[in-house]
């Protein structure tokens, strides 16, 4: 359990660098009126690729941890214990909700043929995406 753990906290490195790169690509891309590039379409999959890695390692981390064990044998009392909370239901359902969007938004994107809305799609969906992955983070890890 602890080499996953250490591997989801490591990550969450990994996804705020690319999600930081692509944002800067992004806007950059839509200030400046540059085509959207080859470059940009594959960073976005990969920023996207690494979110998916990080949530599937996370439903690991989430089925196998001793804390979901306890919340989940009395949901009531524990959701009284806010680090039991956080990890159980704020962290988890926050970080469900910020791929969910990411995740469409990148979807949208790749639909779009004009290069402009195509990134104001990935500007508005990556951004509220970040915002999320910021506010869900247990940053205390």
């Amino acid at each position: 359990m602890e080499t996953e753990l250490i591997i989801h906290s490591s990550l969450r490195w990994i996804i705020l660098i690319t999600l930081l790169v692509h944002l800067y690509c992004i806007y950059t891309g839509y200030f400046k009126h540059k085509p959207f590039t080859k470059f940009n379409n594959i960073f976005s999959h990969v920023t996207v690729g690494f979110i998916h890695l990080q949530f599937v390692v996370g439903l690991y981390v989430y089925y196998t941890s001793e804390k979901t064990s306890i919340f989940l044998s009395d949901v009531k009392g524990s959701m009284a214990i806010s680090e039991l909370r956080f990890y159980a239901v704020e962290h988890s359902l926050i970080m469900l909700i910020a791929i969910i969007i990411i995740t469409i938004g990148s979807f949208k994107a790749k639909r779009i043929e004009d290069e402009r809305k195509k990134y104001k799609t990935q500007i508005i969906y990556f951004t509220i995406g970040l915002i999320l992955i910021l506010a869900g983070i247990p940053w205390n890890m």
